[in-house]
C-alpha cells in the first residue's frame, strides 16, 4: 500500500512539474480581437477558444485543434465551430523563451442571426487563414498574436447575402500540458 502511494505521487509530480526539456504537446488557449467587415458580416468584437495537439509532441511543427469563436456587435451574433490546422517554425530558443512563426487556418461551419429575431439562425460554411507569432515562456505558457487573418463564409441565406469576408486580428494566451 505504501509503495503504490509513492508511485502515484511520482506520477502526479511528473505531470504537474514539467521541465523545459520535456515540452508538452497538448494545449488550450483563449484570445480576443476585432473582426472587421470586408463583405456582408458586420464589424464585431470576437472571443476565441482552442484545444489541440501538436503532432511531434513538441509545441512546434504541425498541430490540429478545435477552435470555436463567438462574435457580437451591430445587433448580430456569429458562432463558428471550425477545426484549426497550422504549423509553427521555431525561430529562437533559449532555456526559458521560445519564439515561433507560422501559418494557420480553419475549416468548419458557422451560425449567425440578429439578437431581436425569432427566426432560425443562418448556417454557413466557414474557413480562414492567418499568420501567427508565438512567444513561449518555459514549457507551459505562451502568448500569441495573429496580426493578419481573413475569414470567409458561404451560405444560402437572404439576410446577409451568400458570402462574407472579414479581417480578423487576435491575441491571447495558451497553456501546454
Amino acid at each position: 500500500m505504501g509503495t503504490m502511494r509513492w508511485i502515484w505521487i511520482v506520477i502526479a509530480l511528473s505531470v504537474a512539474l514539467p521541465t523545459a526539456a520535456s515540452a508538452q504537446s497538448a494545449y488550450v488557449g483563449v484570445g480576443a480581437g476585432p473582426a472587421v467587415r470586408m463583405d456582408d458580416w458586420p464589424t464585431q468584437g470576437r472571443v476565441e477558444q482552442e484545444i489541440g495537439v501538436f503532432f511531434n509532441r513538441r509545441p512546434t511543427g504541425f498541430y490540429l485543434g478545435f477552435a470555436p469563436s463567438q462574435s457580437w456587435g451591430n445587433d448580430w451574433w456569429i458562432l463558428t465551430f471550425p477545426l484549426r490546422l497550422g504549423g509553427l517554425a521555431q525561430i529562437y530558443e533559449s532555456r526559458d523563451l521560445t519564439f515561433a512563426l507560422g501559418g494557420t487556418g480553419t475549416v468548419g461551419f458557422a451560425l449567425s442571426d440578429q439578437f431581436d429575431t425569432r427566426d432560425d439562425p443562418d448556417p454557413w460554411f466557414h474557413f480562414s487563414f492567418a499568420f501567427i507569432l508565438r512567444l513561449m515562456f518555459g514549457s507551459n505558457f505562451a502568448i500569441y498574436l495573429r496580426p493578419v487573418g481573413f475569414e470567409f463564409a458561404f451560405g444560402d441565406t437572404g439576410r446577409f447575402g451568400n458570402e462574407a469576408i472579414r479581417y480578423v486580428a487576435a491575441g491571447g494566451i495558451q497553456y501546454f500540458f
